[in-house]
């Protein structure tokens, strides 16, 4: 019998940034495997955190989009400046943007709440939908899932791409207040979901810890990679042996500030001992904090090696890393990095610097070339570690991922097929 399922995805074409990736994807394959869905994104995304492309939905799939009423961030921005200013003139030193714990509940998309709740009734009685899916982040989505599932009473799956209020979610400094509002929050939309989704056993086993009633309705389904970009395995090297970075660089997380300095201060040591230089090397970084890597390889006097880029398509990204000798791998625990997924599925080793766990097991498992890494490493270490690498290059000794095996469990299409499953299970 065929499934109609209503997705709510704020992140989806035209937009290109990496959540739309695993939205995209289970589209795909619901249609794929005999399920209708249908996609409810934004009209009107803030532009400050989302990138518009000109990318088009997954041929087939039924979409509509519905406006944000207010997107906040530049008034709350314009008046948080003005607020910092008075208060330095009375010596107070405003640090946090209090606005935002105040008027961005639960985040600063609340603006696309109505219009989208009243779209989404639409489309539940016009459509027949037997199942709302929610893809979050933004968590505001998840305040429309628990809406629409109060008014329709259809079956409610609460897809997590990120954690929202757990105890260990505490990089950027939430104040204890808004701590307490956002648990509150999280365990409402928890409690109102069928099925709670999250992307790794280790956050499957945090959020059993916080909250250990819903141990039977929540699911680790991971991202994944797309076999349709396989091809690009065959592509050939670049010339010169090349690190490559792409994505966020994390460095506010301290741990990963600690290895930055480490990383780069190895490249500056085989430089300077001679064993690297412009001609046969080079790290290439596209993506979110440019300018921090650009300062870090001026203080280091590597300029010469480290070129930077913005953002760039996702498949002219993967057809970089593909023609890379070794990536880096950063990782903010309990998350697993989407360039995990697409360094093993195109054959690429990893230089990875990550605590003990679900990662650091998978790459054991289907990556027997890679170099793990911590933050008690030394230059030196690291500097072993990319020689090493460059050794089994140039002998041709170097060891190929287990692909196949790999993209067995975690292929997007296998992973839509769990999910589905899991949804068939419940209904």
């Amino acid at each position: 019998m065929v499934k109609n399922i209503l997705m709510i995805c704020y992140y989806y074409p035209p937009l290109q940034d990496v959540g739309c990736k695993r939205s995209v994807a289970f589209s795909y394959y619901f249609k794929k495997h005999g399920w209708n869905p249908y996609v409810l994104s934004v009209k009107n995304p803030d532009k400050t955190f989302c990138t518009i492309g000109d990318d088009s939905p997954p041929e087939g799939v039924y979409i509509e989009y519905s406006y944000s009423v207010i997107n906040p961030y530049k008034f709350i921005g314009i008046m948080n400046a003005i607020i910092t200013r008075l208060a330095s003139i009375f010596g107070i030193k405003i640090t946090r943007n209090y606005l935002y714990d105040i008027f961005c509940i639960p985040d600063l998309f609340w603006g696309w709440i109505p219009i989208t709740v009243i779209k989404g009734l639409f489309l539940i009685k016009r459509f027949h939908i037997d199942t709302i899916y929610i893809s979050c982040s933004p968590f505001s989505s998840a305040i429309i899932g628990v809406l629409l599932k109060l008014f329709s009473g259809k079956q409610l799956i609460l897809d997590f791409r990120d954690p929202f209020a757990l105890a260990i979610n505490s990089i950027m400094g939430v104040p204890k207040p808004r701590r307490i509002l956002n648990k509150f929050l999280e365990k409402w939309f928890i409690n109102k979901s069928d099925i709670f989704i999250v992307t790794t056993e280790e956050l499957k086993k945090e959020y059993i810890n916080q909250y250990p009633w819903i141990k039977d309705k929540i699911y680790a389904v991971h991202n994944g990679f797309d076999a349709n970009f396989l091809y690009l395995n065959k592509k050939e090297k670049f010339s010169k042996f090349t690190i490559i970075y792409t994505g966020d660089f994390y460095d506010y997380a301290l741990p990963l500030k600690v290895f930055t300095d480490i990383f780069f201060g190895a490249i500056s040591f085989l430089k300077n001992s001679g064993k690297i230089s412009n001609n046969n090397f080079q790290f290439l970084f596209y993506g979110q904090g440019k300018q921090e890597v650009e300062k870090v390889a001026r203080d280091l006097s590597i300029q010469d090696l480290v070129i930077t880029s913005s953002r760039i398509p996702y498949e002219q990204v993967l057809n970089i890393v593909s023609r890379s000798h070794l990536q880096l791998l950063r990782i903010v625990k309990p998350m697993i990095s989407t360039k995990l997924y697409e360094g093993i599925s195109l054959n690429i080793p990893f230089i990875a610097t990550i605590p003990h766990g679900e990662v650091e097991k998978m790459i054991k498992k289907y990556s027997p070339s890679s170099s793990i890494l911590n933050e008690e490493s030394t230059i030196e270490d690291v500097a072993n570690a990319i020689i090493d690498v460059i050794t089994h290059y140039n002998n041709n000794t170097i060891k190929d991922n287990s692909v196949n095996e790999f993209l067995e469990n975690f292929s997007r299409e296998k992973l839509s097929q769990k999910l589905i499953q899991l949804i068939e299970w419940n209904l």
